[in-house]
């Protein structure tokens, strides 16, 4: 089920050369380097057997989902998982700083958060679950809702236990303070959709205080169930959003084939697959490994969001 709409990214490259332009609401676009290799998500994680892969590909996050979705995990099975995972934990630098997820929602919130931009904010946010990835000495264990209440959700983090929760409904940003582990909120992209709107005064995807990570993924016409559904947007779009030094998952429709050309297209933070690792709906160890190997590799064009 790989509906990969290539033609979508292929003829936009000429979009690409943006940096250091102002944008329509007056902020500098900012130029830097990565700091660290894309992070890899590997989503919509099942069976203990796939989980084991995603260690050794050393992917970053493994994705459970805990919504209405073919792909929809046990609570056995995800107690499984976690128990598997991190006993494949390696041995890290004692210096390390281990932040405990327990009560803090969310774990990546700066203590003078209120100094910052948007791109400081979440720049911060996602160096802390970076450092929260290396300090563990395994992938961070996620858990995928949709449009269902706090309670429910921070039951099952303490449960399996999680390490980030992801929501990717309608839910308002404000939820994430009822999370007890750190956000990552998904932004659908659409025809419709716009980088200037949503990150924007009026939007939701720039609030502070709320989620920790932004996800970019496909929205899907003429279905409730969003995500892992094979389909991927105008990378381009994504890319506007790295010209402000925002750093952000990008999801829809990536493969270990394309993943490579999505990256050096939309300068994302970290990228996210589900359906582009399966084989006949099961997940594909060679294929995670493929795809997390050419998602680290280095990109020809530098991103443009500094640590």
């Amino acid at each position: 089920m790989h509906n990969n709409n290539n033609n979508n990214n292929n003829n936009n490259n000429n979009n690409n050369n943006n940096n250091n332009n102002n944008n329509t609401d007056g902020t500098q676009e900012k130029e830097g380097r990565r700091p660290q290799p894309v992070v890899a998500k590997v989503c919509g994680i099942g069976t203990v057997e796939a989980a084991e892969a995603a260690v050794l590909a050393e992917a970053d996050i493994i994705g459970m989902i805990f919504a209405p979705s073919p792909r929809l995990i046990d609570m056995e099975t995800a107690k499984a998982i976690a128990q598997t995972v991190e006993s494949k934990k390696k041995a890290t630098d004692a210096s390390s700083t281990v932040v405990e997820t327990s009560e803090q929602a969310p774990l990546a919130l700066p203590v003078d958060a209120e100094d910052l931009d948007a791109a400081e904010y979440f720049t911060e946010c996602a160096n802390r679950v970076l450092q929260r990835r290396r300090a563990a000495g395994r992938p961070l264990l996620a858990g995928v809702f949709q449009n269902q209440t706090a309670e429910h959700i921070a039951q099952i983090a303490r449960e399996v236990p999680l390490d980030l929760v992801q929501l990717h409904g309608t839910e308002a940003p404000e939820m994430a303070r009822l999370i007890p582990v750190p956000v990552i909120k998904v932004f659908h992209v659409d025809a419709s959709f716009s980088v200037d709107a949503s990150a924007g005064a009026d939007g939701d995807m720039l609030k502070q205080q709320c989620h920790s990570l932004i996800l970019l993924d496909t929205k899907v016409a003429g279905t409730a169930q969003q995500g892992g559904r094979g389909v991927s947007f105008d990378w381009n779009i994504a890319r506007k959003l790295a010209d402000r030094g925002i750093p952000f998952l990008m999801a829809g429709g990536l493969t270990p084939e394309n993943v490579v050309q999505a990256v050096d297209i939309g300068q994302p933070w970290g990228v996210d697959v589900s359906s582009g690792i399966e084989a006949n709906r099961v997940k594909d160890s060679a294929k995670i490994r493929v795809f997390v190997e050419n998602a680290k590799r280095p990109a020809a064009t530098p991103p443009c969001f500094q640590e």
